[in-house]
């Protein structure tokens, strides 16, 4: 079945639904009374009404067809919930309960009825090809569509271009709150849980095909069949970035994501070596996933030719840590040529340092500022640029020369920016839109571009092979 039905269904129901504001079947109702345009019905027998929807007793009950069911009831009711929703002809489904595959790893000791009863979920779901999201997760959101999940929170993200897929639903909600206080957009974020029958693998291809996503961000536990993951992989990094957030690089994480999601963590460095095989970026903590996804989807028309960066800062201080970290990962300060050497000379005062790293202490001339960026910009031995202004109320670089400046020369054009979170937000989202990607500090600046570098040469090596 093609998953599209899944993320964009005409009619949602929410069985286990509940009018206590403290229970996941309230929050699940209200995500989907903020901001689904399509219908919404609603499953409790003990109740009339819940945020205004009249209740059924059961989903046979209900008069119009429903696509997409959302499950918010005990596991040893979900079965017979899903039977009826297949008998209704639904299909979809996000099952939000625990206590399935994961549960049977978390208790060695008792039955493997946790075990027995996914397997008993996916034959069911077979049978009645339906896709399942789950169990034992947050569920989905597709931007700007419907949110699927009991984070009603979830409704004020921006559409955007980036899918974040998890196993974990905090790890997608760390990321999720990272692009709403930065105001970077999604286009869709994924809690597979458990995975019944929906798969990293089912994921990628479906994204790869989405007209709304150009980048691919995975946070990954455990995976039971490799190769299928490394397979989708491989193909949809042909067409789109993916990067992949592999946890367990110690053997103390085994125990914890067998009876997170009921998959064995897996041989890290292996994992890390096929990823990078297949053309997957690789990251190792949830702020360089973000940090990733973002520069590989702003920067995609503009890759760089080569590992040459150049370095303009405020203040010397971030300026060394900026050459500390892009030297470290691998990049190169470029040496610039004799007729940019001779215009930083005539343009800057005579104490400034006016070699790669350039060093603008004191400098609050915008005018002066840009003829610089645009003459380090434009030297032939120059391959990325990468900027640190410390945000001041008497000084802001206009967000629109930059823009014009990085469209110009065809270049990345990183800035990195200290401010209070809504001093300068407007600023950032429209040097963002324009295709500039902002970080917080230097450190995160720069490795985000050495992870930038690092794409652009997989992929070079791909086209070449």
């Amino acid at each position: 079945m093609d998953l599209d039905e899944v993320f964009n269904p005409s009619s949602v129901v929410v069985v286990g639904a509940s009018p206590d504001e403290r229970k996941m079947g309230y929050q699940c109702v209200k995500s989907l009374v903020e901001a689904f345009d399509g219908e919404i019905y609603v499953v409790n027998p003990r109740v009339r009404r819940i945020l205004g929807i009249d209740a059924y007793k059961s989903v046979k009950q209900i008069p119009g067809s429903v696509d997409l069911a959302i499950i918010v009831v005990p596991s040893s009711v979900v079965l017979p919930v899903v039977q009826e929703c297949a008998e209704k002809g639904v299909k979809g489904a996000v099952i939000i309960t625990g206590g399935f595959k994961e549960a049977s790893a978390a208790e060695r000791d008792a039955s493997m009825d946790g075990e027995l009863l996914q397997e008993r979920l996916a034959a069911l779901a077979e049978d009645a090809g339906m896709k399942i999201i789950g169990p034992n997760t947050f569920g989905f959101v597709n931007v700007g569509v419907i949110n699927a999940s009991f984070s009603p929170v979830f409704n004020g993200l921006r559409k955007g271009r980036i899918a974040m897929v998890g196993q974990s639903g905090g790890v997608c909600h760390i990321f999720a709150y990272m692009a709403m206080n930065e105001g970077i957009g999604l286009s869709k974020v994924v809690g597979l849980g458990n995975r019944c029958n929906v798969e990293f693998c089912d994921i990628l291809e479906y994204l790869e095909k989405d007209d709304e996503t150009d980048t691919i961000a995975m946070h990954i536990e455990g995976i039971d069949e490799p190769r299928k993951l490394m397979d989708a992989a491989r193909r949809v990094a042909k067409r789109k970035p993916v990067v992949a957030y592999k946890v367990g690089r110690t053997r103390a994480v085994e125990r914890a994501a067998l009876s997170h999601t009921g998959s064995m963590a897996g041989e890290y460095k292996l994992y890390d070596a096929a990823f990078r095989q297949s053309g997957v970026v690789t990251v190792n903590s949830c702020e360089e996933l973000f940090d990733a996804a973002k520069i590989l989807s702003l920067c995609q028309d503009c890759l760089p030719k080569g590992r040459r960066v150049a370095i303009i800062s405020t203040q010397a201080g971030p300026g060394i840590i900026l050459t500390d970290e892009c030297v470290s990962g691998g990049l190169q300060l470029a040496r610039f040529s004799e007729e940019t050497e001779k215009k930083l000379k005539r343009l800057l005062p005579p104490l400034t340092i006016r070699e790669n790293p350039v060093d603008m202490a004191f400098i609050r001339d915008a005018a002066l500022w840009l003829e610089v960026v645009r003459t380090v910009s434009a030297d032939d031995g120059v391959d990325a640029l990468i900027i640190f202004n410390l945000y001041h109320p008497s000084f802001l670089l206009p967000p629109e020369e930059i823009v014009d400046a990085r469209r110009s020369y065809g270049k990345p054009l990183i800035m990195c920016t200290s401010f209070p979170h809504e001093l300068m937000l407007k600023e950032k989202i429209k040097l963002e839109e324009g295709g500039v990607p902002v970080y917080g500090t230097p450190e995160r600046g720069a490795k985000a571009l050495v992870t930038l570098m690092r794409y652009a040469e997989m992929k070079r090596r791909t086209k070449g092979g």
